[in-house]
């Protein structure tokens, strides 16, 4: 069996969906990813799939989100903060009206070379499930993390719609992204309460993936002295917001822990400032390296590392920027497992409260070890081959 693995071009897309992909390489079965050119190069290919260019880069969506193309119509809004009531019409815009259609030309005509059996796509990538239909193929969308409001869906579904009509097949309710089958990363509490509605989700355990290779746990973090080890990080595209990094190190440098930040491999680390002999400041370590030896993680609340930092039984301090990251932080200060500061509340002082708060109760690792039991007890990507297979199997276009 060929399964085409079709996905946006960021790392919280990319890296749900390797542990699938790797179970089927073992399960015998061939895999590839379709995904914008340069993130095939330098992220896809040294992850050892074969990788296929579709779709548009994250600078062209933005382009194409700025200002009106044809048959885009009005041009479509930058970006707003999480704080603003329009984050879902363009979100929806972004992914539905935007990246999805300019994508389905691209993925329709590796189809027709390549054979695949199968569609695996991220829950975002609205292209994918149009180019399945039209090749007759059935297809399977891969959670990201918790499911986006029902508005997201809705409205993304009127504004997809057009572009199916144009290949010719039927949508289907959320423009088609939960046809035949959804594999949900998110475990059941943190997972917002409309999964219910879907009647296709089944379970897959969250595996963290950050590395194609081994990587040798470095010297200096097997020495660190024995106190709480703090984790900071804001992941790869909300690290550049102004003066946040700076703010936590002011709040945690004095503190009597181990600091550990990655900027981001876009980001030097010089940047941040001299700091003292307990911060460590470096682009990147495999989180999977610096879990087992944390305390606490102090992130955006992406949920790629919110789930691993959970699946780790770790709490968390959660400081919102956007997307998902709200709900990830509310919930897991509803669950007991962590803390949230919204930027309005983010000071030095606030950081250190919190951090203290955190390290100082232990209920706070209960919740969060309670989490990591429900995420261990989920299906893991082996039996999700099975799911895949059977779906292949099943092949029923228009159904």
């Amino acid at each position: 069996m060929r399964a085409l693995f079709s996905c946006l071009p960021g790392l919280g897309h990319f890296h749900p969906m390797v542990p699938l992909a790797q179970a089927m390489v073992g399960a015998g079965h061939q895999v590839g990813f379709a995904t914008a050119e340069r993130f095939c190069e330098r992220v896809v290919a040294p992850a050892g799939f074969q990788a296929f260019p579709a779709g548009l880069s994250p600078m062209q969506v933005e382009e194409r989100m700025a200002s009106p193309q044809a048959g885009d119509g009005d041009a479509v809004p930058p970006v707003p903060s999480s704080d603003s009531p329009t984050d879902t019409e363009v979100g929806a815009r972004m992914f539905a009206g935007v990246a999805g259609p300019a994508k389905v030309a691209e993925l329709t005509r590796l189809i027709k070379a390549w054979r695949p059996t199968v569609i695996v796509h991220d829950a975002l990538d609205f292209g994918a499930p149009v180019a399945a239909a039209r090749a007759g193929l059935a297809w399977a969308g891969h959670s990201v993390g918790a499911l986006q409001p029902p508005e997201l869906w809705d409205r993304a579904a009127m504004i997809i719609a057009p572009t199916w009509h144009e290949w010719g097949v039927d949508p289907g309710p959320a423009g088609g992204m939960f046809r035949y089958l959804y594999l949900d990363i998110c475990p059941p509490a943190l997972q917002a309460p409309h999964i219910a509605d879907i009647t296709v989700a089944r379970p897959l355990r969250p595996v963290i993936f950050d590395t194609p290779r081994a990587v040798p746990v470095p010297t200096w973090v097997r020495r660190l002295p024995p106190v709480p080890t703090v984790y900071v990080t804001l992941g790869t595209v909300f690290n550049h917001t102004r003066g946040l990094f700076e703010t936590i190190l002011e709040g945690l440098s004095a503190e009597a822990v181990n600091v550990i930040v990655t900027v981001g491999r876009n980001r030097d680390p010089a940047e941040v400032g001299a700091q003292p002999s307990n911060v460590r400041v470096e682009r990147y370590i495999p989180q999977s390296v610096v879990f087992p030896r944390c305390d606490l993680v102090v992130c955006h609340g992406g949920s790629g590392t919110t789930l691993a930092a959970l699946a780790h039984g770790l709490p968390l301090l959660v400081m919102p920027q956007g997307a998902d990251q709200r709900w990830n932080g509310d919930r897991c200060a509803a669950l007991g497992a962590g803390l949230t500061l919204y930027p309005a509340a983010v000071t030095p002082e606030a950081v250190r409260a919190a951090t203290r708060g955190l390290l100082d109760q232990p209920s706070y690792r209960a919740a969060a070890g309670r989490i990591q039991a429900e995420i261990n007890a989920m299906p893991g990507p082996e039996q999700a081959v099975g799911l895949i297979e059977e779906l292949a199997g099943r092949n029923r276009p228009g159904a």
